[in-house]
């Protein structure tokens, strides 16, 4: 049952998470194995991604990624939040939520839609927790590029002035969005403004624009955060 509290310990052990968009969900072990699942019912791990309220495991540079226990012989992930959630029952608790998985099937036609809803949700908490967001390919083996950064940045030194940061590799070349912001010569692209709600809120159109060109299904990319 989703969201439901965890009953059972013989997990395989701790998994890195996608993002959970068309009912799927990726995840990778520290060995390096990979595998896509089916997620049944994915109202409550949907709701909960990219919020700041899943555990998390570190990674190298204080950067960190949601991740979660994987028990292959119940076919389900084990989420240990990170502070108290509501659970199924509509109670606060700390006790790890069951998210049941399946095989892997198609997607469904709300793929894009639950991409740019995370994504969303993931650009808003770290406006509002000083940290700053990496989206990247999942594969532990993967090179630096592509990502996209999104960060709101102190803006000089005057106290209480920030901007809002959006850098991604390799640079959007065919997009007129970015085409102002691209240089033939550099690595890299990027997008700044003061920041505000409207920058904010902004950020997502601006990240899915680069994003969509790298031609990688959005189960294979991963969310890492960082705290500037």
């Amino acid at each position: 049952m989703p969201g439901s509290h965890a009953q059972r310990n013989d997990s395989t052990g701790l998994v890195e998470l996608s993002p959970c968009v068309g009912g799927l969900v990726r995840t990778w072990s520290d060995d390096g194995a990979s595998r896509l699942w089916s997620v049944p019912d994915d109202a409550w791990i949907r709701d909960a991604q990219a919020t700041g309220r899943i555990g998390r495991a570190s990674r190298k540079e204080n950067r960190y990624r949601e991740a979660a226990r994987l028990s292959e012989s119940d076919g389900a992930l084990l989420v240990r939040p990170r502070g108290p959630m509501r659970g199924a029952d509509g109670n606060l608790t700390m006790a790890e939520q069951v998210v049941a998985l399946g095989p892997e099937k198609r997607p469904s036609r709300s793929t894009f839609e639950d991409f740019r809803e995370v994504l969303t949700r993931a650009v808003e908490h770290c406006a509002a927790t000083d940290e700053y967001l990496v989206v990247e390919r999942g594969a532990r083996d993967a090179g630096r590029e592509p990502f996209c950064l999104f960060a709101v940045l102190p803006a000089g030194t005057e106290p209480g002035v920030f901007v809002t940061v959006v850098e991604t590799s390799p640079p959007p070349r065919d997009s007129d969005l970015w085409a102002p912001y691209v240089d033939e010569w550099d690595r890299t692209a990027t997008i700044s403004a003061p920041s505000g709600p409207e920058t904010v809120a902004t950020a997502p159109t601006v990240m899915i624009e680069a994003i969509s060109r790298w031609d990688i299904d959005p189960w294979d990319l991963a969310f890492t955060f960082g705290r500037r």
